[in-house]
This record gives structure tokens, sequence and C-alpha cells, in this order.
């Protein structure tokens, strides 16, 4: 898992997105540069049970985190996490995750 997620950064108006997008939504500018954000707080969770070929259901936790830039994203999460709790993202294998932060 590498720490934090790709941010793209748009060279006209200076706005992250994550998502990558073609075109800013903000000022129609297609250049971008890559940062990277790491922290976030928890806004809301949620409990999603799936089966994936097995007989007995095991839950996955999944929120809207509000990244230290400002941007809301889906995340998975590794344990259910109240709201506002402050957690660092993670990227694994193209999926954003969040954990708790620690101090």
């Amino acid at each position: 898992m590498t720490p934090g997620l790709p941010l793209s950064r748009c060279t006209g108006c200076g706005t992250g997105f994550f998502p990558h997008r073609l075109i800013c939504p903000r000022c129609g500018e297609a250049s971008w540069q890559t940062d990277r954000v790491e922290a976030g707080v928890v806004e809301q969770m949620t409990t999603v049970r799936y089966a994936a070929g097995r007989d007995q259901w095991e839950p996955r936790y999944i929120a809207c985190v509000r990244t230290s830039e400002g941007q809301v994203i889906n995340a998975g999460l590794e344990e259910p996490l109240p709201e506002q709790t402050a957690v660092k993202l993670f990227d694994r294998d193209g999926c954003p995750i969040a954990r708790r932060a620690l101090g």
C-alpha cells in the first residue's frame, strides 16, 4: 500500500481532483500536475455485506472522507470508524483506503 492518494492539480486554477479529470470543471484547462493527499476526516460511514463466493456474509466498511485538500472521496476502511475521525489515506492498487490516524 502506498501512502497518500494521487491528486491531479489543475495548472490553470490550482484546484485538486481525485480521481483524475480530463478537463478542469472549474476553468476548462486540460493541463495537470500530480500531487498527493495524505489525510482526511470521516464524514459518513456505511457497512456493506458481501458473500464473494462464500456461504457466510462478511462486512465491508466504506466512508465518505473529506480530504485535507477539501475533496470528498469514497474510501474503504479496515475497521468501522465514527464520524469526524481523522484518517490517513493510502492507495491500494488504485483503490483509496483510509486508516485511523494515530497521534
